[in-house]
This record gives C-alpha cells, sequence and structure tokens, in this order.
C-alpha cells in the first residue's frame, strides 16, 4: 500500500479554534442543547438538556460550522 492509501483510512483529527462558539447539538434527535445548570462547568461538569427529546446529560456532539450540510 502506498502512503496515501493508509492515510486515507486514518481518522482525521481536526484543530478547532478554542474561542470559537460551536453548537452542541444533542446525541439522540441532532437539536442544538441548552446549558442544563448555572454552575455547570464551575463547579460541576457542564450539564446539557435538549428541550426537542428531553435528553439530559453531559455527552454531545459538536457541528462542524466549516463543512457544509448535505
Amino acid at each position: 500500500m502506498s502512503g496515501e492509501q493508509e492515510d486515507s483510512r486514518m481518522p482525521r483529527l481536526v484543530r478547532r479554534k478554542v474561542l470559537a462558539v460551536v453548537p452542541r447539538l444533542c446525541p439522540n434527535c441532532l437539536k442544538q442543547l441548552r446549558p442544563g445548570s448555572e454552575l455547570g462547568g464551575w463547579l460541576t461538569p457542564q450539564d446539557y438538556y435538549c428541550p426537542n427529546c428531553g435528553y439530559r446529560g453531559y455527552a454531545f456532539l459538536e457541528a462542524n460550522p466549516d463543512k457544509p450540510a448535505d
């Protein structure tokens, strides 16, 4: 195998801008999440709440604003 073919199968790491606001999406329905607690991120890990499906938890997906939607 050539180096190019091996590289195409490897996961691609993307460096994100630290100060950029990136929408956090619900892992169930892909709608935008809201912070669940005012103290989250300061005293405790930030939890999130989805008003669409009722998901509540710490896991979320980040939208890629540089990539257009299909």
